[in-house]
């Protein structure tokens, strides 16, 4: 997942990163020792409602606000599963489908007005068990239960009651069989077979643990009033505003104590096994654009950030395969590259008519050229998709060996000649949906629309708020979308899933794509251990969607950045996108 995430210290309100003043008494000093986390919201947030949110935005506060059984560990590469808010990973019990969680004793709940007294108590498993049911019932989660359905015993049928009974239903009536109570601190899950996925959606944060305090107390609005027991509690919310969040002090979590060989080196492990987090406030600004976002970074307003393409060009030049900060901005900030977890593309609306026809997004992508879309629009920071997934997760096709269409205009013309537009006559004008209306937006769509007009395709597009756009992408409304996804979690099936036919809307399979044959390979790949025998079916996977031709890939992005060089704990983690708690500065 792409992140801008800043940080500085607040010296004073008038202040720029590093700089000093003098201390007139011993009460300014020690409000001008705060540090002070200054990070950037690109978009307005959908929810802060954990089972009701599954976009970045969302994810960037729910994140630090809540916490999951599970996560990634911040230094290890490949990502490693890791304990929160256990005490150690699962145990696997006798039956091998069985594992016993322990949890931590003494972690607390956020400070709130839903418990007695406004003061958080320990959480406990019945916490875990009340979650589950949650995130179980089809009445509050639509967006992420596929994540774990078919996954854990007795919760598909939770949820198929939970969707019969509608408001009526109660939790209080009904359990998940497979999660069962032993006491305060342990519990067990029955998992339908072994398989390697099961402890992924623990590390979810839609998955995070809450109290029935806050749900009962707040209802619609706890979607504004998170209560978790987060490193970071809610201060003040403002979704086209500043958002602010403060340190939560009872926060259970450490710095890691392991890494890399090379991380030694870098001074990462510098703050192992200290109490996080290290800093005292994150400020969260809603800032759209990106020039606006470089221009305080340039100033020492924030710790690191994204760069367009404009900003590209101007400060990096490339050193053989290698990016490289020029040498009047390599004095004051570092560069940094990592590959990212996320393919970007084009979803196509499958319920549209004209679109159904599959000889017209064949001709869509025969008509795009990929690669320089990738060098104009970002300036090579990526590279060309050969299917849907990421190079940096096992089933791509560095293993399945599948390629992606490659341009070919008369080809494309011949698609739509064969569809009844020759020339595109006929073709009605597609609309792009994309969800901001900023300057990267527009340029991108421009790209695509010279493109596309090769062939007399011709493409408007409709530039509007995050939340707008979720909202008619989620319900399948749409001809065409700029869209794009972020690993759940570092398997290929997260990506697979999207096109699985009883995924459709509101799913996350908003094309409406549906194929007998592709949805019998997923459910036969789905609990497989990775391996040539999984990367064959794979493979056929790849052809079926290279021919169908549902979604029209762009790019495996790279994410490249800058950061001030007094960032200290700072590596990119694209399975924990917004580690706050870990970031610390230089005194």
């Amino acid at each position: 997942m792409l992140a801008r995430i800043n940080i500085i210290l607040a010296i004073s309100l008038t202040c720029l990163l590093g700089a000093c003043i003098k201390k007139k008494s011993s009460e300014t000093a020690a409000a001008d020792s705060v540090k002070i986390f200054y990070h950037l919201r690109e978009a307005e947030e959908k929810s802060l409602d954990p089972m009701k949110q599954f976009d970045e935005v969302s994810h960037q506060l729910v994140s630090n606000l809540y916490d999951s059984l599970l996560s990634y560990h911040y230094l290890k590469r490949p990502y490693e599963l890791v304990p929160n808010l256990l005490t150690h990973m699962p145990e696997k019990q006798a039956d091998g489908r069985t594992y016993l969680f322990t949890l931590k004793k003494g972690v607390r709940f956020h400070d709130n007005a839903c418990f007695p007294g406004g003061k958080g108590r320990e959480m406990k498993a019945d916490d875990v068990i009340y979650s589950f049911k949650r995130f179980a019932d089809a009445n509050v989660n639509r967006l992420t239960y596929i994540l774990i359905q078919g996954l854990v015993v007795g919760m598909d049928e939770f949820r198929a009651l939970s969707s019969k009974e509608g408001n009526k239903f109660s939790y209080d009536k009904h359990e998940i069989s497979g999660v069962k109570k032993k006491d305060d601190y342990t519990f067990t899950i029955t998992f339908v077979q072994d398989s390697p996925l099961n402890f992924h959606p623990l590390a979810f944060n839609g998955l995070a643990i809450l109290p029935r305090e806050a749900v009962e107390k707040y209802g619609d609005d706890l979607d504004k009033n998170p209560v978790g027991t987060g490193p970071f509690v809610m201060k003040t919310y403002s979704r086209r505003g500043t958002t602010i969040l403060v340190r939560n002090p009872n926060y259970h979590g450490t710095y890691p104590t392991e890494g890399m060989p090379e991380d030694k080196a870098a001074g990462l492990l510098e703050a192992a096994g200290k109490k996080v987090p290290f800093v005292d406030e994150v400020h969260l600004p809603l800032i759209v654009e990106t020039q606006p976002q470089m221009l305080k970074f340039k100033r020492g307003q924030l710790a690191y950030v994204g760069m367009n393409r404009d900003d590209f060009e101007v400060m990096v030049d490339r050193n053989g395969q290698d990016f490289v900060l020029k040498p009047e901005f390599a004095k004051d900030f570092d560069l940094y590259t990592v590959d990212g977890l996320r393919n970007q593309f084009i979803r196509i609306g499958l319920r549209d008519p004209v679109l159904s026809k599959k000889a017209v997004r064949q001709a869509l992508v025969l008509a795009l050229d990929t690669q320089g879309y990738i060098n104009l629009m970002f300036n090579g920071r990526g590279s060309a998709p050969e299917s849907l997934i990421p190079y940096d997760i096992q089933g791509s096709a560095r293993e399945t060996g599948s390629t992606w269409h490659k341009a070919d205009i008369e080809a494309a013309k011949k698609k739509l000649a064969e569809a009844g537009y020759p020339n595109g006559k006929g073709l009605p004008t597609f609309v792009i949906e994309y969800r901001s209306t900023n300057k990267d937006q527009r340029q991108r769509f421009e790209y695509l629309r010279n493109e596309w007009a090769k062939i007399g395709v011709k493409v408007e597009a409709n530039f509007q708020s995050f939340s707008n756009f979720l909202k008619k992408t989620d319900e399948g409304n749409y001809q065409l979308a700029d869209a794009g996804w972020n690993a759940d979690y570092p398997d290929a099936e997260n990506f697979y899933s999207l096109l699985y036919g009883k995924n459709v809307a509101p799913g996350p399979n908003t094309g409406h794509f549906v194929n007998a044959r592709y949805d019998e390979l997923y459910l036969k790949s789905r609990h497989m251990k990775d391996g040539p025998e999984r990367w064959k079916i794979f493979a056929e996977m790849d052809a079926i969607l290279k021919d169908e031709v549902p979604l029209i890939l762009l790019i495996n992005n790279a994410v490249v950045g800058m950061k001030q060089k007094s960032v200290r704990n700072f590596k990119r983690n694209m399975m924990v996108p917004f580690p706050y708690k870990y970031y610390d500065l230089a005194p």
